[in-house]
């Protein structure tokens, strides 16, 4: 039971890559902005699928809340406030076509490099194993590991985030309540 287990999830890990690469294509080829925000959930689910697929719980439960649960309501939100569709500079972003696809090439042409190194380099297996942790002889699973690296070595950078998010969310409103054109 545990090899099926193993095969379906070794088999589900590349269909759930593909589906977020293609709702990350819709997401960026759509010109409707509801449709890019769909978009854009379609492929954190995907995402979160991933991530229980390779037995890391932690990752994908906090993909679905903060991707999935809490930006596609903030895209949605602004998406509704703003009403883009109403301001006269909107055809300033159907314009930047060309900019964007050179900037999405060099994008890939990097991080395509430094996937090569990572997942073909001389240390990628060890590098790409998550160890259990031990504390007072017990080992913590997965998500005790990342919790405990979280909360305890990375504290300062996760609260930045948190408060980057808010000034975000607060940028929005703004953007929201200013007068339309």
């Amino acid at each position: 039971m545990e090899n099926l287990l193993i095969s379906l999830a070794q088999n589900l890990f590349p269909i759930f890559g593909l589906l977020a690469v293609g709702g990350a294509a819709l997401m960026v080829a759509s010109r409707q902005a509801v449709h890019s925000v769909l978009g854009f959930l379609f492929a954190m689910l995907c995402v979160a699928g991933c991530f229980l697929t390779l037995e890391a719980e932690f990752l994908g439960i906090a993909q679905l809340l903060v991707y999935a649960g809490g930006i596609v309501v903030l895209f949605l939100f602004v998406v509704m406030l703003v009403e883009l569709t109403k301001y006269k500079e909107k055809d300033i972003f159907q314009k930047q076509t060309k900019v964007a696809l050179l900037a999405v090439a060099g994008g890939l042409l990097v991080v395509g490099g430094a996937l090569r190194n990572a997942l073909f380099g001389p240390a990628a297996k060890e590098a790409l194993t998550l160890r259990p942790e031990i504390t007072n002889g017990a080992v913590l699973g997965n998500a005790q590991a990342v919790s405990r690296g979280l909360f305890a070595d990375f504290l300062l950078p996760f609260e930045i985030l948190s408060i980057i998010l808010l000034v975000a969310l607060v940028g929005a409103v703004v953007l929201a309540k200013t007068e339309r054109v």
